[in-house]
């Protein structure tokens, strides 16, 4: 069976990850040398949607589903092996279900497109880099990146580095070579409580980057917040600058 990663279209990102490990002191190093002091002039970025309208109705039935077997989404799907149990849980027939795939494989590099102009201003206190952002970049104002831990902090929440990121080409959203790192945080309820709708979870990821053309610095953060089943908090940056 093709692999089912395809379908987790609500988790989808740019981040094409190298998997390699990286040395605290390198990626410390690499990280307070692109987030550089004093007030930056940023462009505020976002994907460009192409679905066409099938894709939006299969997407729109996978959603759905999954809202509705999240737990077993979370627990059982990675073990899954019948076909048909999959279908079911995801809300589509076969004949949807293999048209959905083939849409996915299909896709081109996703695209950014320029949404606005914002202002970053990035301060040192202590060991913190602290953020201060205008307009969509406010919910950064949380977030601080510990130069002793080398992690970032979303309120006192850390963030663990999952892995290297970047692609050594431009076949990407940026258009460039670029490297980065990729930071995760993530929480659950009660796991032993089957009922979707007491699911609650949070999910974080940071990410921060260069890219190698133009030398700019990328900053990627999303926020996913589930209570009683239910998304009641959500919010997704990319900004670069120089």
């Amino acid at each position: 069976m093709k692999s089912i990663t395809l379908i987790l279209f609500t988790l989808v990102s740019f981040i094409q990850g190298y998997g390699q490990a990286a040395g605290g002191q390198e990626f410390g190093e690499d990280i307070r040398s692109w987030l550089k002091l004093g007030e930056h002039k940023v462009d505020l970025m976002s994907v460009k949607q192409s679905l066409t309208t099938r894709q939006v109705e299969l997407s729109n039935k996978v959603m759905k589903a999954m809202q509705k077997n999240a737990l077993w989404v979370r627990d059982s799907l990675p073990n899954v092996t019948d076909s048909t149990l999959i279908y079911e849980k995801f809300g589509l027939s076969k004949a949807e279900f293999d048209e959905y795939l083939l849409s996915g494989e299909k896709k081109s590099t996703p695209e950014l497109v320029k949404t606005g102009d914002e202002t970053l201003v990035i301060t040192r206190k202590k060991n913190n880099l602290v953020f201060t952002g205008t307009g969509r970049l406010k919910v950064l104002d949380s977030l601080k990146f510990n130069t002793a831990l080398n992690e970032p902090l979303y309120n006192s929440k850390e963030l663990e580095l999952s892995n290297k990121s970047g692609v050594d080409n431009s076949d990407n959203p940026f258009k460039s070579p670029w490297n980065g790192y990729h930071f995760t945080y993530e929480h659950y309820g009660d796991v032993t409580d089957n009922d979707p709708k007491n699911l609650t979870a949070q999910t974080i990821t940071f990410d921060v980057g260069q890219i190698k053309d133009s030398g700019n610095t990328i900053l990627m953060f999303m926020l996913m917040n589930f209570e009683n089943g239910k998304m009641v908090q959500s919010s997704t940056v990319i900004c670069m600058f120089k």
